[in-house]
This record gives structure tokens, C-alpha cells and sequence, in this order.
């Protein structure tokens, strides 16, 4: 759908009607979750073009999260309704575009996607203690890290020597680096025609099992990055998980 808007007035109201027809969470067929949030990325350009100072800050923020609660919601239907919401995920991934991420961002792992039948089980576990807080980029040198929580256990594997690179941080406080990659840009593994910005963890400081995994990242309207995690196989790369990104 293609919006048009030639007064602020005008662009405010589509902004509230756009509010009163947001899918329900937990029912709404894939093809309407994304194609909301498709509408939310229109009105955003059309609020570059007049300027977002004609609308209040719940105006603003709503269009601009429109995504990441899609994703949030996608995640809450899983124990229920996990074929729609792994579903959603795919279609929203698609929907996206090729981020430039510099810098910290906080990280949230949103759906196991391994299509075995411990995958429940397993994301019951990280909802109770997942350690990886989020990911560090340098856009100059197309390079990065990953924050985990510096506790007990990433000391004790640190002082065997695995992973080599760490990297003490207090950003936020608490914290360590490790599992360096290398970025790039590609097409997406699963579906060609889509191009994303490419995570490779080939660098030999990290363990053989981390070195076998490949991340995707698109931005999606609003600039929440949705990302897939790969894990190389004996003959071709598997979906593991999808996870998401956004600025702390």
C-alpha cells in the first residue's frame, strides 16, 4: 500500500488510523504482520519529507517500533502457535533492508529455529539464563564482537583458553568480549534475492564450534535489526536461531 500525505494534518491522521488497525498479537495471519509493518516503514518516509517535529513522541516512537514488537510478538506466539510465528519471522526478514551497525548494540535472542523437536525445551532454558548480552560493531574496520556476561562461567573458560580473544569490558558494566567476526555484505543463505550484511566467526581465536557459525542481519522499518544464526554442517549451513538488535 502507497501512502500519500501533502499536509502534516493529513499525515498525522493515517498516523492514527494506522494505530486502530495494528494486527492482534497473537491471532494475525503472517501476511498482515507484515504488511503493517511494510506500511509503518511508508509512513516513516513520508515523515522525513515533513517533518517528524508535526508529531507527538507516542506518535514517533510507535511507527518506530512497529517492528521490533512484531518480532516481540511473533516470539510470544511460539509456545502456542509456533508454526505462524517462526512464519512471521521468515516474511519479516525478508521485508529487510542491508544495516550499517557501529558500535554497542543490546542484543535479545528471539526464537530457536533448528526444526528439531527440543527446540521448546531449549528456549525454555535461555529464557531462565542466556549470558550473550548483544554484540559490538567498529564499521571501519568491518569487524566486531560479542558481549556476554562476565560471570562465572566465561572466567572459568577464559582460564582454560577458550575462546583466546577476551576482551574486558564495563559497557555495559559486568561484561566481556569475545567471538570475534568479520563483516560483509552477501545474499541471503536461504532465499538469494535478499542481500544482508554478513557475519563470519572464521578468526582462530575462536573455538573450532564457533568458527563454524554464520550470522545474516537486515534493519527492518525503524531501524530494529533482525538477525539468523547458521551453524555449518557436515554438508550445508542450518538455521539455528533468530535474534535481534537494537541500541541500547
Amino acid at each position: 500500500m502507497t501512502l500519500h500525505s501533502d499536509r502534516p494534518e493529513q499525515l498525522v491522521a493515517e498516523i492514527n488510523a494506522f494505530r486502530e488497525r495494528e494486527p492482534d498479537p497473537f491471532t494475525a495471519e503472517p501476511g498482515e504482520v507484515v504488511a503493517y509493518v511494510r506500511e509503518a516503514g511508508e509512513l516513516l518516509l513520508q515523515v522525513d519529507d515533513v517533518g517528524s517535529e508535526h508529531l507527538t513522541d507516542g506518535q514517533w516512537r510507535y511507527l518506530n517500533e512497529t517492528a521490533m514488537r512484531a518480532v516481540r510478538f511473533a516470539h510470544s506466539r511460539l509456545e502456542n502457535d509456533r508454526h505462524n510465528a517462526q512464519h512471521i519471522l521468515r516474511r519479516l526478514f525478508r521485508l529487510g533492508t542491508v544495516p550499517a551497525p557501529d558500535g554497542r548494540y543490546q542484543g535479545e535472542l528471539i526464537a530457536l529455529s533448528t526444526g528439531l523437536l527440543s527446540d521448546p525445551f531449549f528456549e525454555w532454558l535461555t529464557r531462565i539464563y542466556l549470558p550473550w548480552q548483544g554484540k559490538n560493531f567498529v564499521a571501519a574496520t568491518h569487524s566486531g564482537d560479542n558481549i556476554f556476561e562476565d560471570n562465572v562461567w566465561s572466567r572459568a573458560t577464559g582460564r582454560l583458553g577458550w575462546p583466546g580473544y577476551r576482551v574486558e569490558s564495563d559497557t555495559p558494566p559486568g561484561t566481556v568480549r569475545v567471538f570475534p567476526f568479520k563483516t560483509s555484505l552477501s545474499l541471503d543463505i536461504e532465499e538469494e534475492e535478499v542481500q544482508v550484511l554478513k557475519l563470519e566467526y572464521s578468526d582462530p581465536a575462536n573455538p573450532l564450534p564457533v568458527r563454524r557459525i554464520v550470522d545474516e542481519m537486515v534493519e527492518l522499518p525503524g531501524g530494529y535489526i533482525l538477525g539468523k544464526t547458521h551453524m555449518r554442517g557436515i554438508r550445508e549451513l542450518r538455521r539455528v536461531c533468530y535474534f535481534g538488535l537494537l541500541t541500547p
